[in-house]
């Protein structure tokens, strides 16, 4: 049982932990079996393209293809969480919960919860739009004041990485209720959209810094083990461009398949304990569930 009051920072994430271990069997099938299909997608690609060719000079065909192959596959994982999210509302409302169940019930809350999704990327790119022409023309003024493109590269950097961050709060802030939202109320696309900013309010900060530690444990191992494969060298040397092996890239879509399907039940715990942290702080709902509960049992 999630505690009937305001949860701390800490309390979220070691909530989330201590929730998942109870499901955790299931929870790691329900995202593995989705996350099957992208995994299939990944070693059908084989080593991405970089966009460029081991002497520099730009490759663009085969983006297109990948692209066209990777947009479903992050569809597919996309539906694996929100089946995740199905199974968490079921056993957080005291109801049994199964592999099937949990495909089956992504069918009823899908249009709400895809569409809610959309409706925040939509307001996010609206947002990035806004932010960057600040930071383009605070750029211009940089480079020009400085006569240093060192200096100017710094400072557009930072810039420009205070317009990002600002950019990956909206998207939290606009999105991080949309599944408890459309689960366990009811509600469609734009209303989820608009739960979340109400729900938001007051605590974009805190938010912010809960779901960035989340990103960093969802995505720290694929990124490491990126890294670790050479994938960096990829992009950052055109003479390295296409060096790695499909063995090495069947390995690492391996390891990214076991470490997502693990963490992805942990990310979306998160979501639903922080959405009943909101909840409790601006709508009472810790006395609203004590009262219901006095009222069932009686006198």
């Amino acid at each position: 049982m999630i505690p009937q009051r305001p949860l701390g920072f800490g309390e979220i994430l070691d909530g989330a932990i201590q929730f998942y271990r109870r499901d955790f069997g299931l929870y790691f099938l329900i995202a593995l079996v989705g996350s099957l299909p992208g995994y299939a997608m990944g070693l059908a690609v084989g080593v991405p393209s970089t966009g460029v060719d081991s002497s520099g000079n730009p490759a663009f065909g085969d983006l297109g293809l990948e692209f066209a192959i990777l947009l479903p596959a992050a569809a597919i994982s996309w539906i694996a969480t929100l089946a995740v999210a199905v199974a968490i509302c079921a056993r957080l409302e005291g109801r049994s919960a199964s592999l099937e169940n949990a495909y089956r019930g992504v069918l009823r809350p899908f249009p709400s919860a895809a569409g809610g999704h959309l409706l925040a990327l939509l307001i996010v790119f609206l947002g990035s739009a806004l932010a960057m022409i600040p930071v383009i023309v605070l750029g211009g003024i940089g480079i020009a004041a400085s006569g240093n493109a060192v200096v100017a590269a710094v400072f557009f950097g930072i810039v420009g990485l205070s317009a990002a961050l600002a950019v990956l709060g909206l998207w939290f802030w606009t999105s991080f209720a949309i599944f408890p939202a459309v689960l366990m109320e009811g509600r469609t696309a734009a209303e989820a959209v608009r739960r979340s900013l109400k729900l938001s309010k007051g605590a974009r900060l805190r938010i912010l810094g809960i779901m960035l530690v989340v990103l960093i444990i969802r995505d720290g191992p694929s990124f490491g083990i990126f890294a670790l494969f050479g994938g960096l060298e990829m992009f950052t040397s055109p003479a390295t461009a296409g060096t790695v092996s499909a063995g090495v890239m069947a390995l690492q879509n391996t390891l990214d398949l076991l470490f997502g399907s693990l963490i992805t039940p942990f990310a979306v715990a998160t979501l639903f304990l922080l959405y009943h942290d909101r909840r409790v702080r601006l709508e009472a709902a810790d006395l609203e569930t004590a009262a219901a509960t006095m009222a069932t049992d009686g006198p």
